[in-house]
């Protein structure tokens, strides 16, 4: 007879113990440094930690950065000194019981800039805005029209004691020189200005935070939940559009650094020539459209339901996701409501708005190809029509994407010495010349020609840090460099007679080398030269007789067609494409805040 086989005993999977992080202990702040020395806090990328280690600088747990005990810091950690207004330096005031005036003395300027009349205008209506008891203002001036200055001077109307500034980090040595420019040494109002990426370094953990979790987690959670160091009495957001996602870990952190719905929520400035497009993209600026009509707005279920209330269509589709069925009148009512109030919660000017302001002058230019050059033009552009064949057959819209960048990489390549010839011609009628490019290869390439030519030649691009750019920007401004070549498209002033900068007054030319298939970015190129008042010619080159003759044509008429938007225009990247794919669609869509 058989016997019942037994079953083996069920395993139990030993769980592998997870160890617990000890709570974080809490770290004295370092004693101040003795009568006639200082606490130096040191600003110290990753890869120089070991430097400045060897150099005599310790890492402090309490401040989180490296210091340095000294009257004066060595050579060797020069380098790493704090920057005027940064938080650095911030810090380093602190523990030194010293106030912001130290700032003066490392951060030159030449002369104080004068504000334009409109300039005055959007300083009074900030100032109306907040005695108003209004959360914040948004000024949407156009590119160019010098809304930093506007918004310091403002600031300073204000008399605050606390001002945070959020930028990009590609503006922050911008805001550093303006703020140096208009503010006086004996003023006690305290500023920081900071890049976006590291505004959770002004926030702490609640206290209710559990020690034992991961790093992201911890990221997330001092995001969305932090509480922040310093009791700001003025927050500036530049570049505001870069918080329309609500969900991103920064606009979370922008949040709770303003202690929005909070009684002490500090008053908002909102900067941003292209706030958003569509009622979707502006849920950042939900206190401001709430006060605008009463109704304040805490969070984006609020949002919701206020955009219902003001007839906005904005519903809930598919797995809850937000969508908007395009149309002129919803785009109306925000315009109204940001614009048109008593008082008004934005403001909102294009250069034909302002007497005297130039207007934008555009000139297509074509680029002779030699021989050779023709030839290999031709071959690329006869391979990128067979690989998009190959492209949409497959139905992969990235890979169609590709091939397009490969075409436009080695026709950019192919034009450069056309622009070297456009440049040269250009310095000879006595201009200093701004080349916008996209690609890498193309910035070495001109700067390598130019070069060799013995023309002086600077350059910025994403490769380099905040201060290596203000080295060549400076150089430029002030007429060392006759051309920068550059690939950035916000953040940067090349125009002449920047008071701040001691730039000169030679008149400056726009050469774009390479179109961005984006409106608000080909607005904001064109901008880094025609502004303040001053004017500044742009050429778009393009290879004669190729495709590239009607890509610029039609993006000429649709930055003119653009003059009167807020917003980006979302039909160019399928227009562009469209040209190089052979068809066209002209279907128009509806932008925000044209008039």
């Amino acid at each position: 007879m058989a016997t019942a086989r037994k079953k083996p005993a069920k395993k139990t999977a030993a769980r592998k113990a997870v160890a617990k992080r000890p709570p974080e202990a809490h770290v004295a702040a370092p004693p101040p440094a003795p009568a006639g020395s200082r606490l130096h806090v040191l600003d110290v990328p990753f890869e120089a930690r070991s430097t400045v280690t060897t150099a005599g600088a310790r890492w402090d747990a309490a401040v989180k950065a490296f210091l340095f005990e000294g009257p004066v810091l060595p050579a060797r950690l020069a380098p790493y000194a704090s920057k005027p207004w940064s938080w650095f330096r911030w810090r380093e005031d602190d523990l030194n019981n010293a106030d912001s005036a130290p700032a003066f003395a490392t951060m030159e300027t030449v002369g104080r800039p004068v504000l334009h009349a409109h300039q005055q205008e959007a300083v009074n209506q900030i100032v109306e805005a907040c005695a108003n008891r209004l959360p914040g203002f948004l000024l949407a001036d156009d590119v160019g029209l010098g809304k930093t200055y506007a918004a310091v001077a403002g600031i300073l109307a204000l008399k605050p004691r606390r001002v945070l500034i959020l930028a990009p980090l590609s503006v922050v040595p911008h805001w550093r020189r303006s703020i140096s420019a208009l503010v006086d040494a004996d003023d006690d109002t305290r500023w920081c200005v900071i890049n976006y990426d590291r505004a959770k370094a002004l926030l702490r953990e609640p206290d209710s935070a559990k020690a034992a979790v991961r790093t992201r987690t911890k990221n997330k959670r001092t995001a969305s939940q932090g509480v922040s160091l310093v009791p700001w009495d003025v927050v500036v957001a530049d570049e505001a559009h870069l918080l329309r996602n609500p969900q991103a870990q920064r606009s979370a952190a922008v949040r709770r650094l303003i202690g929005e719905g909070s009684p002490s929520q500090a008053f908002v400035l909102w900067l941003s020539a292209t706030a958003g497009q569509n009622p979707l993209q502006l849920s950042y600026l939900a206190p401001l459209l709430g006060a605008a009509t009463g109704n304040p707005v805490k969070n984006l279920a609020e949002f919701e339901e206020w955009a219902a209330d003001q007839g906005i269509r904005v519903t809930r589709g598919a797995f809850g996701k937000w969508e908007w069925e395009r149309n002129d009148s919803d785009l109306s009512t925000l315009r109204r409501l940001l614009f048109d109030g008593a008082p008004p919660v934005g403001l909102r000017r294009r250069p034909t708005d302002i007497a005297g302001w130039p207007e934008q002058q555009r000139i297509p230019w074509p680029v002779d190809l030699e021989p050779d050059e023709q030839d290999l033009y031709e071959q690329a552009w006869t391979e990128f029509r067979r690989e998009m064949q190959l492209a949409r057959r497959g139905k992969d819209p990235a890979n169609g994407l590709a091939v397009q960048l490969r075409f436009r990489q080695k026709a950019s390549l192919l034009r450069a010495t056309g622009t070297v010839g456009l440049v040269e011609d250009l310095i000879d009628n006595e201009r200093q010349v701004a080349v916008s490019v996209q690609f890498l290869e193309t910035a070495d390439a001109l700067c390598e020609q130019l070069g060799a030519k013995g023309i002086s030649v600077a350059r910025i691009d994403g490769s380099m840090t905040a201060d290596e750019r203000e080295v060549d920007r400076i150089a430029f401004q002030t007429g060392d460099a006759q051309v920068i070549v550059f690939t950035v498209t916000e953040g940067v002033s090349l125009h002449a007679g920047e008071v701040a900068a001691g730039a000169n007054a030679v008149e400056r030319a726009m050469i774009i080398h390479d179109i961005r298939y984006s409106a608000l970015d080909q607005h904001q190129i064109e901008g880094r030269t025609h502004r303040d008042g001053q004017n500044a010619i742009a050429y778009y080159a393009f290879a004669e007789g190729t495709i590239e003759e009607q890509i610029v044509s039609r993006t000429i008429d649709r930055l003119s067609d653009m003059a009167t938007m807020l917003g980006d225009d979302t039909t160019w990247v399928a227009e562009m494409t469209a040209l190089l794919d052979g068809f066209e669609d002209d279907d128009s869509e509806l932008t925000l805040f044209r008039d």
